[in-house]
């Protein structure tokens, strides 16, 4: 008897070998099966083409007097030159996304903006169709117009950039993509409509139809662009002005009228040397002023430092259009002229990948032969002659 109570746990062992290993095997089968659900979800968040980036910048910004150059005063705040954004991009295929893109800036309290939102199709490698709300491709640096990271200065030439101040379209265009053996052209004509808030006031311009030639070879880069359209201009600044005196003036400068822009631009980028410039051209038959507009701008890279200079001009060419006046004895029609000078040195530190500090000091002169895009009350009653901008920022990409 004591034999086999000896013998019984041996023979139970034994007995449950086959279930132990069966439930190991299930045990195992489970947790393959969990391992697979695991990674099949990894695998579809992967895969549901969902990217998000964005930029940020931030500064200071004071002027030596109130004349308002890039609306810049010797009061200005940090909010004046902070922004936030975010993009998304969602792919709806493998052919087709959707972008978007919302801004919040520190002087509008930062209440969020949809600044793109368009659907992008490919229908093949070298074609691309847009349609929906996106940057008007007037300038060289347009897509990141505020993308303050991708840019070598504390801000862009106000000389160019600045008469345009109508930054976004709805509309469609397409691109064609030409790849030779070093080098690539890309040809993309546009179309649609915008009703911005611009320099001097609302603007909109209806039927817009342009395109633009890029060229590159990755150190070199050449393009041009014109385009056309009917525009409809309101001085509602100086109208409220006007309001505020208790007077009623007429401060249409389009109405239907056609305008054009033309623009040439070049850049030389060597990793060392960067050298960028832009001539641009604005036509309006109304009393909007007609301008030529020009920069260039040299900068050399010393590690994760880049030093540069820039200099700008910017000329009314019709100013015999505008001799009369938009209020009686106070205020000439001539304050729309243009004919002034820029010049900056600054700085930029690459003090991290995707972090930027720059510094940037811009001397303008010229401002009595016009007070176009200035702070026109201060101008009237100043007439400064010129005004210096004195620029710290932080930009930022992710």
């Amino acid at each position: 008897m004591k034999k086999l109570f000896t013998a019984a746990p041996l023979a139970l062992a034994i007995a449950a070998t086959p279930a132990l290993a069966q439930s190991t095997e299930e045990t195992l089968e489970r947790m393959q099966q969990q391992l697979n659900a695991m990674q099949q979800q990894l695998n579809s968040a992967k895969d549901t083409g969902i990217r998000f980036n964005g930029f940020f910048s931030t500064g200071f910004a004071r002027a030596s007097n109130d004349a308002g150059y890039a609306g810049i005063t010797d009061e200005s705040e940090v909010a004046d030159l902070s922004l936030f954004a975010l993009q998304g991009t969602f792919d709806v295929t493998q052919k087709s996304q959707i972008v978007m893109q919302l801004v919040g800036r520190g002087e509008d309290d930062w209440e969020p903006q949809v600044e793109w939102a368009y659907l992008s199709h490919r229908p093949t490698n070298n074609l691309q169709i847009r349609a929906g709300k996106m940057r008007i491709p007037f300038f060289m640096y347009s897509d990141s117009l505020e993308v303050g990271y991708a840019q070598p200065w504390a801000r862009p030439p106000q000389s160019v950039y600045g008469p345009i101040a109508v930054t976004s379209y709805v509309g469609a265009d397409a691109s064609y993509n030409l790849n030779f053996d070093n080098s690539s052209l890309t040809a993309t004509g546009f179309t649609g409509f915008t009703d911005e808030d611009g320099n001097s006031g609302d603007v909109q311009l209806r039927n817009v139809a342009g395109v633009n030639l890029t060229w590159t070879d990755y150190v070199w880069t050449l393009r041009g662009v014109a385009a056309t359209a009917e525009a409809d201009i309101d001085a509602t600044r100086l109208a409220a002005q006007a309001a505020a005196a208790g007077l009623v003036v007429d401060t249409t400068l389009a109405d239907g009228d056609r305008g054009n822009f033309f623009g040439l631009g070049a850049s030389y980028d060597d990793g060392s040397w960067q050298i960028i410039g832009e001539v641009t051209r604005v036509e309006v038959d109304g009393q909007f002023a007609d301008t030529d507009s020009a920069y260039i701008s040299v900068g050399h890279r010393f590690g994760s430092w880049t030093p540069y200079v820039a200099a700008g001009w910017t000329e009314s060419k019709d100013d015999d259009e505008r001799t009369g006046f938009f209020i009686p004895g106070a205020v000439p029609e001539s304050i729309l002229n243009y004919q002034r000078n820029e010049y900056s040195i600054g700085t930029r530190w690459d003090i991290t990948p995707g972090v930027a500090i720059k510094a940037d000091i811009t001397h303008v002169r010229g401002l009595e032969k016009g007070y176009g895009n200035l702070n026109t009350a201060y101008m009237l009653a100043e007439d400064p002659d010129s005004t210096n901008v004195y620029t710290v920022k932080i930009d930022s990409a992710f």
